[in-house]
């Protein structure tokens, strides 16, 4: 019995640390008329525009979903 409290704390305290973040990968990359590149990320709950001077989007990035302006 005190091994499935046990167990069941762990799986608490997992999943409350990935609680209010999110991965995302595979971007679509769109260049703006002054040369900054914009990563769109997105699936059917969220969308995050991340900007950067790079030539290229990071292929996966993670994001806090309360930046989400949804």
């Amino acid at each position: 019995m005190k091994g499935y409290i046990l167990i069941l704390c762990g799986l608490m305290v997992a999943f409350n640390a990935s609680a209010g973040r999110i991965t995302m990968s595979n971007p679509v990359q769109t260049t703006t008329e002054n040369g900054m590149i914009l990563c769109v990320y997105s699936n059917n709950v969220y969308t995050f525009v991340y900007k950067t001077r790079s030539k290229h989007c990071p292929y996966s990035k993670s994001f806090d979903t309360s930046e989400d302006d949804n």
